[in-house]
């Protein structure tokens, strides 16, 4: 999850938030998701764009989205700068567009595009601090660069659960941050997924909150989106509370988590459990009933080492 504000941030980072004024407008889309012959949700917003990234909404632009030279249809953005369009995709479409005019600029944005099995589990991964050791002040001052390494084994493990289930990186970063994290998830071999963030600065200041809801309204798209894995308790509630198996990656730090959630020292670890239940973690409607109580998963138990 990301978590600027959920440790102290240094003073010339907050005082250059602060500062910010409007700049360019921006046009950004998120990652659309096919399943099987239902019309697909595409969504842009349009935004103006001050230093470091923060955005101010801008509402009544038309956006138009293409499929190709294809127009689907168009959208005028409310108030919170969001253009939403559900349009049927050919079979194979890997990518959308969407433009619009802003006081005399054209603007375009590409969107890509994955087709999900209707009937396969779908997996939200977190990012920060999950698969990812960020670096904040790296991550937001630095536009073109994120030296931030990968938790050991997370791309390797994920690499092996995408043969079986389709994968989301559901993080709580804002919107600006949205090219920067694709960009880091392909240079260190994480399989391909649809990629989500948070909207701006108030959904950083609650990650939880903003969790919960948007893994409502994706379930209600996605209803197979029923295991999520992070290493924050508010991670654990988001999941817990849309009816999803929570698992976490916390190392020793597990003090402050419910009993619902599932919780593994490593990334290791997480992929033997996936591993000892692969049967009953793939099949939807066996993985309901552990949710209902009226299953039971395996935990696989390792040989002790010493410290």
């Amino acid at each position: 999850m990301f978590r600027l504000m959920c440790r102290r941030p240094s003073p010339t980072l907050l005082l250059l938030w602060l500062l910010a004024g409007c700049h360019a407008p921006v046009l950004s889309v998120d990652d659309a998701v096919v399943v099987s012959d239902r019309p697909t949700r595409l969504v842009a917003f349009v935004e103006q764009e001050p230093i470091l990234g923060l955005r101010k909404d801008v509402e009544k632009v038309p956006v138009h989205f293409y499929a190709g030279d294809r127009e689907l249809g168009s959208d005028r953005t409310g108030r919170d700068g969001q253009a939403t369009l559900r349009a049927r995709l050919e079979p194979g479409a890997q990518r959308y567009e969407a433009r619009a005019y802003v006081a005399g600029q054209r603007l375009g944005a590409v969107g890509r595009v994955f087709a999900w099995d209707p009937g396969r589990v779908a997996i939200a991964v977190d990012v920060d601090q999950t698969i990812e050791r960020t670096d904040y002040d790296e991550l937001i001052l630095k536009p073109s660069a994120d030296p931030s390494p990968p938790v050991g084994r997370a791309a390797e493990t994920l690499r092996t659960l995408a043969r079986d289930y389709h994968l989301v990186y559901f993080t709580g970063r804002p919107r600006f941050l949205l090219e920067k994290t694709r960009h880091w998830l392909d240079k260190h071999g994480f399989p391909p997924g649809p990629v989500i963030t948070s909207k701006g600065l108030r959904d950083v200041v609650h990650p939880g909150e903003f969790k919960r809801q948007r893994l409502r309204r994706l379930r209600h798209d996605w209803p197979n989106l029923l295991i999520g894995i992070g290493d924050k308790p508010s991670d654990a509630d988001a999941y817990g509370a849309n009816g999803m198996l929570s698992l976490v990656v916390a190392g020793r730090d597990r003090d402050d988590f419910e009993p619902h959630a599932l919780i593994f020292s490593d990334w290791e670890s997480l992929g033997r459990f996936f591993d000892a239940n692969r049967e009953t973690l793939t099949d939807p409607a066996a993985l309901r009933e552990v949710l209902d109580g009226r299953r039971m998963l395996l935990q696989p138990v390792l040989p002790y080492r010493e410290r």
